[in-house]
């Protein structure tokens, strides 16, 4: 009786222990993904994106445009001179964001030390391993890209194997090097590298393997309005007194300019932005989506937005293009950023999830997530409506690595199998419930597991879909084994053994 007691009051110690570590980590995830939100949120904010609810605007019925809400999976590419040092774009050469981000904030006493001793980047990774960078020291870097070993028709071709219908290039980053010769402004490949077309070879390539094109294009050019912005986290100014603004060697600014000064800036920044949005979608060919991200530095309400570009005009240049909504306020679909931000509904509209192989956009050093994981990502999306635009950085040389590489044949491999679950394939209807997400097509609908670390060791797992059909026949696409199910009320229980679980997303087929 004494060991049986011992026995049970261990077993509650360790249940009352692990329930513990679950909730730790839960909490963890929590603020996590609660830092993230609030670090998007920002970054939006600074570049001004904004929601214009009132606008009416629905997205385009051209049919050249229809491709999208089923387009599934895409390509995303942010590359530009920060793969020099291997830094994320655009955003190192702004100080002040490990303050504007930093939950909680600091105390205004804090921040006014940071102020005091010029330690504007205050307590930035970047301090540690010596990489902060003035912007005029980030736009030094444009001196030294030269991607002699770009090969846009291989990057699209491992796109193309993986399943991916459509593909995103940011043609120009925040940061305003154009990765193009445009004949606006002085920061552009017409300076640098002879004048070599980077969008138009990666365009070729698209259209060579059917691959939508999509040009990444930020409205905010922090190299054109360098003398008319501060280089300081617009949160810091917002949330703490007397901080001051920084030109572009992070020292605070002396002058100022006046409002006649500034207007004609103004109708420069329409001007510019006008003229090179014009030329991406005129001298590359069928464009299929542009892919805004930001508004122009450009007050809002101010008359030089008359002169800047319309809706009305992009359409007019490409009709069956699709517009994201960053730029004018609204679009053509509903954009969601970063894999904590995975929607947690059914999209009724055109929708899309961008998120990042690695941790950042750019180029960098940090490990790549797994492929189980970005897969995963892929049929939560998939079974809400939502596209996933994955994001790979190439190199300063232009190339993707070998696990880069290696994430794409991966990939490819798994949609060889279950490429129809997600392939044209939308949420279930609302009479419809799955246990686990779920995607239907005709008549059928597959089931998704999500991976299991254990792969065939894993246990048996029950999963249930209800529905008004009698399913016909039920198996795991992989091997194409037949699965046991019973029906009880339209509700049908089905087993998968351990053995056949895999540490990568499993789909289940119900023919219905």
């Amino acid at each position: 009786m004494e060991i049986s007691k011992k026995l049970f009051n261990k077993t509650a110690l360790i249940f009352v222990l692990s329930l513990a570590t679950v909730q730790g980590a839960m909490a963890q995830q929590a603020k996590a993904n609660k830092e993230e939100a609030n670090r998007i949120k920002m970054e939006h904010d600074q570049i001004g994106i904004t929601e214009d609810k009132k606008s009416g605007y629905t997205h385009t019925t051209n049919a050249g445009a229809q491709w999208f809400p089923q387009a599934d999976f895409g390509l995303f590419i942010h590359w530009s001179i920060a793969s020099i040092k291997e830094v994320d774009l655009s955003w190192p050469m702004m100080a002040g964001t490990q303050i504007g981000w930093t939950r909680p904030m600091p105390d205004s006493a804090m921040v006014a030390k940071f102020i005091k001793d010029g330690d504007y980047f205050a307590g930035h990774h970047c301090e540690v391993d010596n990489s902060c960078l003035t912007p005029n020291q980030y736009w030094e870097q444009a001196k030294d890209f030269n991607p002699q070993s770009y090969d846009a028709d291989k990057w699209i071709k491992a796109a193309k194997e993986a399943g991916m219908v459509y593909a995103v290039l940011t043609t120009r980053h925040h940061d305003g090097f154009a990765m193009w010769p445009s004949r606006y402004g002085n920061f552009n490949t017409k300076n640098y590298m002879g004048g070599r077309d980077l969008v138009k070879e990666f365009v070729a390539a698209c259209h060579k393997y059917g691959i939508k094109v999509g040009l990444y294009y930020s409205g905010p050019d922090w190299y054109f309005n360098k003398d008319y912005q501060s280089f300081m986290y617009y949160g810091v100014g917002k949330n703490y007194p007397n901080i001051p603004e920084l030109d572009a060697n992070l020292k605070p600014r002396t002058t100022t300019r006046t409002a006649e000064e500034k207007q004609v800036h103004y109708e420069a920044v329409a001007a510019y932005i006008k003229g090179q949005v014009q030329e991406l979608l005129t001298n590359y060919g069928k464009v299929d989506m542009i892919w805004f991200d930001g508004s122009p530095d450009i007050p809002k309400g101010n008359p030089a937005w008359k002169n800047c570009i319309t809706m009305e005009q992009i359409h007019q240049l490409q009709p069956g293009i699709v517009v994201s909504p960053r730029f004018f306020g609204y679009g053509d679909y509903k954009t969601f950023e970063g894999d904590k931000s995975v929607p947690t509904t059914k999209q009724d509209g055109w929708a899309e999830l961008c998120m990042t192989s690695a941790n950042g956009w750019g180029y960098t050093k940090s490990p790549l997530k797994t492929t189980a994981y970005m897969l995963d990502k892929l049929v939560n999306c998939r079974a809400l409506n939502t596209n996933l635009l994955l994001n790979f950085g190439p190199d300063k040389t232009g190339v993707f690595n070998s696990q880069q590489y290696q994430r794409f044949a991966e990939i490819a491999a798994w949609m060889k199998v279950n490429g129809e679950a997600v392939r044209g394939t939308a949420a279930i209807n609302a009479a419809e419930y799955s246990s686990v997400p779920a995607t239907a097509k005709d008549k059928y609908r597959y089931i998704f597991l999500s991976p299991n670390a254990k792969g065939a060791d894993a246990k048996d797992e029950t999963i249930t879909f209800k529905t008004t059909a009698n399913p016909k026949n039920v198996k795991m696409l992989l091997g194409d084994t037949k699965l046991n199910y019973k029906v009880q009320n339209g509700l049908i229980s089905v087993t998968v053994p351990g053995k056949l679980r895999s540490q990568s997303v499993g789909v289940v087929a119900i023919e219905l």
